[in-house]
Formats: C-alpha cells, sequence, structure tokens
C-alpha cells in the first residue's frame, strides 16, 4: 500500500522534513486503522458464516456414532440341565458402532426461517459494514480537507507577511531619507507584527489539523508537529519566525475538486446502507417469527443405521445391524415459549421498521440540506472570486497611490487586510465545498 507519509529531507531546509498526504492515500489508510469498520466487517463475516451453517440441519445428517457399556448383572434364562442350565441373554461389556444417517423431512418450516433469518441478518451486517465504510471516509475526507484549508490559512498569512515586510523595509529606507513620517513606519512595523502573530496562530492550527488527520487516518503524528509550515513558504524569510521542523504539502484543490463533483449529480442512494441495515434486520425478526410459529406443528424425521453391534443376545459375537426409522414429534404443551418468543419477534420487527423510516427521513433531510449547502457555496464562491480579483487590485493601486502621494498609509493597511480576508474566505469556502461534497457522497455512494 502507498504510505500517506513521503519524507523528502532534500526538498525542505537543512534539519527539516517534508511531509506530502494525498486525499487517497489517506482515504486507504483511514479505512485499513478504522476499528468500527474493521469491526463491522468481522460482524459481516461472522454473519455470513451464520447463514451458512443455518441453511446445514435441512440437509441429510450423516454421523459416526458409538457406545460401550459394562453392566454388572446379566439376565439368564433358566434351562433344564440337560441342555446345560441357565444361560445369560447378553455379556457384561456390550458395544456398538457405525455410520448413522438424519434426515428431517418436515418441521412446518422451522429450520427454513432459521436459514431465512440467518441470511437478512447477513444482510443488515454488510449494509452496516458499507455505512462503516461511508462514514470512515467522509470523516478522513473532513479530516483532510480541514488541513488543506488549515494550510492555505499560514500559505495566505505568510505570502502576505512576505508584502507587508517589503512594504515596511520601503518605507523605513523612505522615512530615513525623510520622505515618509516616522508614524507610517511604526504602522507599517505594526501591521508587520500583526500578521506575524497571526502565522503563529495559523501554525498552531495546522498543528492541531494535522493530529486531527493522524487520528483520523490512523497515522503517527510527526514528532515535530508543533508549528509546522505549508512547503510553499520553505527557504522564505518571514521576519525571523521560528523555523519549522516540519513543512507539509496537500493536493491543489482544483485536483481534488473534479473527482468530487459527480457527488452533486447523483441521486439519494435508494438503497442506503443505514435504511438497507434495518430493513433487513426487519426480515429478520419475521422470519424469525415464522419459525416460532411453525415449533408448533409436528416434525417428521427419517433416521438409517448400519452398525456393528456385540453381543447378539445370548450369542456372545459381534454382528452387522442394519435398521430404519420413523419418528414424529409434536409439541402438546411448553408454556407459551413460543408464542411469547413469536410476539417479541414480530415486535421488534415492528421496532426496526420504524427505525427504518426515520432513517430514510433522516437521509432524505441531510441530503437536500447538503445539496441546498453546495448550491449556496457554488454561488457565494462567485462572489468571492470577484471580491477577491478587486481586493487584490485595490491593495495594489493603494500602495501605488501611497508612493506617490495620493493615498495615507492607513488606506494601505486596510486594503491589505481586506485582501487577506477575501483570500481567506475564498479558501474557507473551498473547504466547505469539499466537505458538503464529501457528504452528498456518503449519502448517494457517486465517487468512485
Amino acid at each position: 500500500m502507498k504510505l500517506i507519509l513521503i519524507l523528502l529531507i532534500l526538498a525542505a531546509p537543512a534539519g527539516a522534513a517534508e511531509l506530502s498526504v494525498t486525499l487517497r492515500d489517506a482515504e486507504t489508510r483511514a479505512l485499513a486503522a478504522s476499528n468500527p469498520y474493521r469491526a463491522a466487517k468481522y460482524a459481516a463475516e461472522a454473519a455470513e458464516a451464520a447463514a451458512r451453517a443455518a441453511g446445514a440441519p435441512l440437509k441429510p445428517r450423516l454421523a459416526l456414532e458409538g457406545s460401550l457399556r459394562y453392566v454388572a448383572e446379566v439376565a439368564e434364562i433358566g434351562m433344564p440341565a440337560a441342555l446345560g442350565g441357565a444361560r445369560p441373554l447378553g455379556d457384561n461389556w456390550n458395544y456398538t458402532l457405525g455410520p448413522s444417517a438424519y434426515w428431517t423431512l418436515y418441521d412446518g418450516g422451522t429450520l427454513g426461517a432459521g436459514r431465512s433469518a440467518a441470511r437478512q441478518t447477513a444482510a443488515a451486517r454488510r449494509a452496516e459494514a458499507e455505512q462503516a465504510r461511508r462514514q470512515t471516509l467522509l470523516k478522513a475526507r473532513t479530516a483532510y480537507f480541514q488541513l488543506q484549508l488549515a494550510l492555505e490559512r499560514v500559505y495566505l498569512i505568510g505570502e502576505t507577511l512576505q508584502l507587508s515586510l517589503a512594504q515596511l523595509k520601503d518605507i523605513s529606507l523612505a522615512a530615513k531619507a525623510g520622505s515618509r513620517s516616522r508614524l507610517d513606519e511604526i504602522r507599517a512595523r505594526q501591521e508587520t507584527l500583526a500578521r506575524r502573530r497571526d502565522l503563529v496562530r495559523a501554525r498552531a492550527g495546522l498543528g492541531a489539523a494535522l493530529r486531527e488527520f493522524a487520528f483520523a487516518t490512523g497515522m503517527t503524528p510527526p514528532a515535530d508537529a508543533a508549528l509546522p509550515l505549508d512547503a510553499r513558504l520553505a527557504g522564505l524569510d518571514l521576519a525571523g519566525e521560528q523555523a519549522a521542523e516540519l513543512y507539509v504539502r496537500a493536493e491543489p484543490y482544483t485536483e481534488i475538486l473534479g473527482r468530487l463533483l459527480p457527488a452533486a449529480d447523483g441521486a439519494l442512494d435508494g438503497a442506503l446502507p443505514s435504511v438497507a441495515a434495518l430493513e433487513n434486520s426487519a426480515r429478520a425478526h419475521r422470519a424469525a417469527a415464522g419459525g416460532y410459529r411453525a415449533e408448533r406443528l409436528p416434525r417428521l424425521q427419517l433416521g438409517a443405521r448400519s452398525s456393528l453391534d456385540y453381543p447378539n443376545g445370548p450369542n456372545l459375537y459381534s454382528f452387522w445391524q442394519n435398521s430404519a426409522f420413523l419418528s414424529l414429534n409434536l409439541p402438546l404443551f411448553e408454556g407459551g415459549r413460543s408464542l411469547e418468543r413469536r410476539r417479541e419477534s414480530e415486535l421488534q420487527a415492528a421496532a426496526a421498521t420504524e427505525r427504518r423510516d426515520e432513517a430514510a427521513l433522516l437521509a432524505e433531510k441531510e441530503y437536500r440540506k447538503a445539496l441546498d449547502s453546495y448550491g449556496a457555496l457554488m454561488a457565494e464562491q462567485a462572489i468571492n472570486i470577484d471580491a477577491l480579483d478587486d481586493a487584490e487590485e485595490a491593495s495594489r493601486l493603494s500602495y501605488a497611490a501611497y508612493k506617490a502621494g495620493g493615498a495615507t498609509w492607513l488606506e494601505v493597511e486596510s486594503a491589505n487586510v481586506k485582501a487577506l480576508q477575501a483570500k481567506t474566505t475564498a479558501a474557507t469556502a473551498n473547504a466547505e465545498i469539499l466537505i458538503k461534497l464529501a457528504l452528498l457522497d456518503s449519502l448517494t455512494g457517486s465517487v468512485k
């Protein structure tokens, strides 16, 4: 299996490591490490085995049977002395050994109902395993998108810090030359300090997101994950910020979006695992109820046996004995056991049906909500893109105007902050869009 992390020492500054993560690797690793998913798979496999075992009693059963018995007193038959006197009717030691075959000819459907119930239970466990798989993928994807957003925030703040440092350098030189005021230099330095503070907080948020991602995917968190940096900032001057010992790289947003977009066009899964599990559970209980009903009917069993027996009555030697039998069993009184068990199963089936209907309604609601949110986010993102273009242009123009003497530093600072806010808003919307698509996929199963 492809590893989720690749340490590229040469790609990062000396002494630092680079962690590269991809969505597909995150999904694979999460499924392999998820305890709930593995437990659900084991439960499904166990139910499959139980279903196969439940069908065995419907077939003939062949067994090798034997017994050895010792009796202290052997019955005798009185005979005249002329005929040898009393003779034993057997021996102290008795044994029998041979194959036996049994076949239930009729039981009212008890065994068939048991097999049907076991099969429906297995189907329910398979559906539960699929639901666990989808939930595991949803958690892993959400953690990945949150990590991706945290990386983007670090990068955007680092990029803005680079701009602030360049502007501070220009203003400091101009202040020394007397063409700019000392107040402008102080304000430029304050903006730089604010961006440095924002970067520290963003790096801490990235470290927390990385640990959440590691937990969701079963990855051991890197030892130096406290204040990581986006790999795109490697080698850049960040005004003496604490050096990163770990650089993190993720896939671009555009590469992931194309893979998840089919989820927006998919219809709600008609066989949604959470609903299918409850439906199959209800069927299993109904089948069990039929089995308890059939227990009150007669049971007819055919048997045959061929055995080596000893002794043959008063003749003390072994012999082959072939036999066949037909047995009938009709319950007359059992204290109401089968009746109450049947009622229990019917009520359990009714309860599972109610839970199934509730799960279907809940899934429909979540699907509609996610679809509506996705549509709103796409419309919002179109606005965000226009706002981002305007904010970036306003930032460039305000600084150009400031250098030409047509604007104040406060206007430059305001334009820089608005540009950063516009970029962060667009990045946040990107992450929210991906999370909604992941949620839609968990309800539609559209993404392969």
